[in-house]
């Protein structure tokens, strides 16, 4: 009985490193390659939606915005400044620090709902209603 006791207490502690080795943080491969998706290149916005009401911009000149790979970005609006991805409460972010042409900062946050090599949706929230931004790369 005391051989069978130690031979499954054995057994219950390699079972147990192993889950727990097999166990992986995804949060730096996410950022790391949502970080290769963005950089150096220039999004332009093809449309937006919010709840039912869609604008389409594609063909159109139209907002666009540049992620350099030194974490700096400069937009259409003209807005210049630093930019990161988060992972916040399991959610993918762009944090954007940045001033207008006349020198105000302003900061803003987009979710990341997907991103891939060449389309990109962000969504944000004001005043209760998401509104959604789908890119491209021309």
């Amino acid at each position: 009985m005391n051989l069978i006791s130690s031979i499954s207490k054995s057994v219950l502690l390699c079972i147990s490193l192993c889950v727990l080795s097999c166990n992986k943080d995804t949060t730096s491969n996410e950022l790391t390659l949502s970080y290769q998706y963005l950089e150096d290149k220039t999004w332009h916005l093809d449309y937006s939606q919010t709840s039912s009401l869609t604008k389409t911009y594609i063909g159109q000149s139209t907002y666009f915005i540049n992620f350099r790979k030194d974490k700096k970005t400069i937009d259409s609006d003209g807005l210049d400044g630093t930019y990161s991805v988060e992972k916040i409460n399991n959610q993918l972010q762009i944090h954007v620090q940045a001033v207008t042409m006349q020198l105000n900062p302003i900061e803003y946050i987009y979710n990341i709902e997907s991103i891939g090599a060449k389309h990109l949706v962000l969504s944000y929230t004001t005043a209760g209603t998401i509104t959604n931004l789908f890119y491209s790369i021309k």
